[in-house]
């Protein structure tokens, strides 16, 4: 037997010769937020025993922790729908979403009727494993030090506390840097008489690394400040919201290639629902199909269901272990789709389904009868959330706003100009011929990523560069070599060059927000296939002249959802997507990168272009983002 731990961030093991286990369950389930809670509730109502551990004094994570109490997409019913309709009774409104406590109590309250054994100010301090199996955990209380052994142990924390107790290979942020997305510090206030949550990128930081933990964590609290010019200031959410944490190898895995490919995944769990809700603005160093589908297609807010398998919540070659939550074998990019409260609620009810059918049969996660258990969650209405398999359009948002007027509450003011009778989802299909009549439009991005996903790119090459050709006006031959470029067609350079000559500052309408401004997208394309003369063109665009050209003051208070007048995201978009195109253009051309560098030090050698982008102060998302940006480019 093995006892591991952490010491410093660091693995440590010691042999343990045996050990007493002062309690024993069949599902030990760590950490009481959106996932642990249900999937502790369900595993004890089908017939488990269970513990549930939670290191603070209250329950319900970010959910009720954290001040996001109402809901972005995932998807719909399950057990957590009878809570929200006791909650809705209480009568205590909050603008998109419920009072953080009346919920807790609901959960709580759940818990108790379950017979779920519940210890809060528990902390886990290490496992106790045989060879792959996981056996059990020792813990504090907070006066003394327990040993707890389960059949199934949950890793509930989202933050993967558990897995880093073993040998499981984990990954951390995205593939090019290892960076992670923004994290929020969620505000709540009062306006008008309706207490509000307030949601903001707070900046991106490493948040296993407790330096950079505690500093970006009050600076960002400090920062908050600016929620008293709102209303009556009532709290800051108790947990920080951190979006994106470790993932690990699996026994499967869910990469975002297969989402947008559409790949039907095998003993599926349950169904996500969401957008790749990918927050921070650094679009210039993503991997290049999500580029592919969210920049250049313009798909951002396209909302797809997502098979969660569930070896994707086993480690791989481990037994008697499995996580919960945003935690799972996943890349940087399905992680940011599968971390909704709505499904974190519904994958813990699942998971909990499952994990007590494997107790009662005694055999692991994966050898259950799939079929029995289809039947169980589905009864439930925990599986598919409602939402048929595809691609769509979805603005749920008119919904809300429909249900605030029926309220007679005002909407939030991001949602005020959805109109409630517009179609609320609307499926996608990528017909190239269907489609192809969108590039006469402003929303041309189902068309452009038609013509990329077709399997026969060469004839679609040649129909769209016919087009191209013929095209009676600038916006449908714009959108033509967008479209050709994607397919990797150099034909499209001319015309691409001409867009980003021409400070073309026209930006797509497909989404709500993130609509990608056409000169970037052209950027980012004369970048894969663009040759040595694009280079003056792209180093131009570095000038400090630059910032002087009329597009990046008009064009700002109606680009992207987060516009600001202290961000110019305009020219956040072209710089970044201007020094990414340099960089491809040099390697591909075997030119020297320590030249490349010296070139990209000079030009931002004083500091100017972080101004250009934004006035705000340093810890700042979109400080943050400029500056570490500018410090890659000079240093890779």
């Amino acid at each position: 037997m093995q006892y591991t731990r952490l010491y410093q961030g660091s693995l440590c093991k010691e042999e343990a010769s045996s050990v007493h286990f002062d309690l024993r369950c069949d599902v030990l389930v760590v950490g009481a937020g959106c996932a642990g809670i249900y999937c502790a509730d369900s595993a004890k109502r089908e017939g488990a025993d269970v513990i549930l551990l939670e290191i603070g004094e209250n329950i319900g994570g970010m959910f009720a922790c954290g001040n996001v109490t109402g809901y972005y997409y995932g998807g719909e019913g399950g057990a957590y729908l009878f809570d929200d309709e006791k909650t809705e009774r209480d009568h205590i409104f909050v603008r998109n979403g419920s009072h953080w406590e009346q919920r807790q109590i609901h959960m709580t309250e759940r818990l108790t009727e379950s017979g779920v054994r519940l210890l809060t100010s528990c902390s886990v301090l290490g496992l106790y494993l045989d060879g792959c199996r996981v056996l059990g955990v020792r813990a504090f209380d907070g006066k003394k030090t327990l040993n707890i052994g389960a059949t199934f142990t949950v890793d509930a924390t989202s933050d993967g506390h558990l897995v880093r107790m073993t040998d499981a290979k984990i990954r951390y942020g995205r593939e090019s840097d290892g960076r992670f997305v923004p994290f929020t510090v969620r505000g709540q206030y009062v306006s008008d008489g309706v207490l509000t949550s307030c949601n903001t990128d707070s900046g991106t930081m490493n948040h296993y690394d407790s330096d950079a933990f505690s500093y970006y964590t009050i600076l960002s609290h400090a920062n908050a400040s600016s929620l008293l010019k709102k209303g009556e200031f009532v709290n800051l959410g108790l947990h920080t919201g951190v979006r994106e944490g470790l993932t690990y190898e699996g026994e499967d895995c869910v990469r975002y290639e297969d989402i947008l490919y559409e790949k039907e995944q095998q003993r599926v769990l349950f169904y996500a629902y969401s957008d790749l809700d990918r927050h921070g603005a650094d679009r210039a160093s993503e991997a290049e199909l999500f580029q592919n589908f969210w920049v250049i297609s313009n798909l951002s807010t396209v909302t797809i269901p997502i098979g969660v398998p569930m070896g994707a919540l086993i480690p791989k070659g481990m037994e008697g272990f499995v996580t919960a939550g945003r935690c799972l074998s996943c890349d940087t990019y399905s992680q940011s789709a599968i971390r909704m409260n709505r499904d974190m609620f519904r994958m813990g009810e699942c998971l909990g389904v499952a994990l007590a059918m494997a107790t009662k049969a005694g055999v692991e996660l994966l050898q259950i009868d799939y079929d029995v258990y289809l039947e169980k969650v589905k009864s439930r209405g925990a599986f598919d959330g409602g939402h048929p398999k595809g691609f769509y359009f979805d603005n749920s948002y008119s919904a809300y706003k429909k249900r605030m007027q029926s309220l007679g509450k005002e909407p939030d003011a991001k949602y005020a100009h959805y109109n409630p009778t517009d179609h609320v989802i609307v499926p996608l299909h990528f017909s190239v011929e269907e489609n192809l009549p969108l590039l006469r439009t402003d929303a041309p991005g189902v068309a452009i990523w038609s013509c990329f996903r077709a399997p026969d790119k060469k004839g679609v090459s040649e129909k769209v560069y016919s087009l191209l050709c013929c095209a009676d006006t600038t916006l449908y031959r714009y959108n033509c070599a967008i479209a050709l470029g994607l397919l990797g067609d150099v034909r499209a350079v001319p015309t691409l060059r001409e867009i980003v000559e021409n400070r073309d500052c026209f930006f797509f309408t497909e989404n709500r927000r993130s609509n990608q401004f056409r000169s970037a997208i052209a950027i980012c394309l004369l970048g894969r296939l663009g040759g040595m003369d694009e280079l003056p063109l792209l180093f131009e665009l570095l000038e400090k002249k630059e910032i002087e050209r009329e597009m990046y003051h008009t064009l700002q208070p109606n680009y992207l959802y987060y516009g600001s007048p202290d961000k110019n995201f305009v020219y956040y978009a072209i710089l970044t997507h201007t020094c990414a195109s340099i960089r491809k253009i040099y390697a591909r051309h075997g030119l020297s990168s320590d030249e490349l560098k010296t070139k990209f030090k000079r030009i931002f050698h004083d500091g100017s272009h972080i101004s250009f982008v934004t006035n705000t102060a340093p810890g700042e998302n979109v400080y943050e983002a400029i500056t570490s940006f500018i410090r890659s480019v000079c240093t890779f």
